[in-house]
């Protein structure tokens, strides 16, 4: 893990990746959604996500939503939440946890190239900025997570997620670890992310023990590459 967890975060969000910082780049009177994993994943919010919130000082707290990317899982328990974020950041924010079965909470958005029908949560659609949070590893079918997979499955409907797992797009070849490009899966993830837009993003490595071995901070695709 890194000597300084904090100080690589506050780094790499004040100096990112082709994009301006949080303080230049978004303005007060706009609304904020950050999509930042849930309990089934070892992200390690509770350290990265009180020093980006921080870098959002000038906007209202009540202008700002942390979404819970829980793709189809089930929702995160309010002990979980203090446990994943900290109180402090739960006592005062907006948490909303998605729900991929919630019809009223989602909105379409169009269709990816290959014809899969884009439902995504309708607080991240219509927040002016979009802040996508995750940790990258490899993934058995899906290439890498984090990145893109913040969007879509994280924060898709259920039909959505269905099609993004059709047994045609897993039995693909290229579907499988360390692919990214030419991978059919990711790359209808990332052109779901593509299309809805998303404004900034913070990507982290982490080891066996959950310590964060490396981060990086600015547009999405230059992030997760870099990750």
């Amino acid at each position: 893990g890194l000597p300084d967890e904090r100080g690589a975060v506050l780094n790499a969000i004040r100096n990112p990746v082709d994009a301006l910082p949080p303080r230049r780049a978004f303005r007060h009177d706009q609304t904020v959604a950050i999509s930042v994993c849930d309990v089934t994943r070892p992200m390690p919010s509770r350290t990265m996500l009180p020093l980006l919130l921080g870098e959002l000082v000038h906007i209202p707290d009540d202008q700002i939503t942390i979404l819970i990317a829980t793709g189809t899982h089930r929702a995160t328990t309010p002990e979980e939440l203090d446990a994943m974020l900290g109180p402090d950041v739960v006592g005062r924010y907006r948490i909303v946890n998605h729900s991929a079965f919630d019809e009223a909470s989602l909105t379409h958005v169009g269709e990816t190239a290959d014809g899969i029908p884009i439902w995504l949560n309708r607080v991240w659609v219509e927040s002016d900025v979009k802040i996508a949070t995750g940790f990258v590893e490899p993934h058995f079918f899906a290439g890498f997570s984090g990145g893109p997979k913040m969007v879509a499955p994280g924060l898709a409907g259920f039909d959505t997620t269905m099609k993004l797992h059709s047994a045609r797009l897993i039995g693909d070849p290229n579907s499988t670890w360390g692919i990214t490009e030419g991978n059919p899966v990711h790359d209808a993830i990332r052109d779901v992310a593509r299309q809805t837009g998303v404004d900034f993003s913070v990507d982290v490595t982490i080891n066996r023990d959950h310590k964060i071995t490396s981060v990086y901070a600015g547009e999405l695709f230059a992030v997760h590459r870099a990750a």
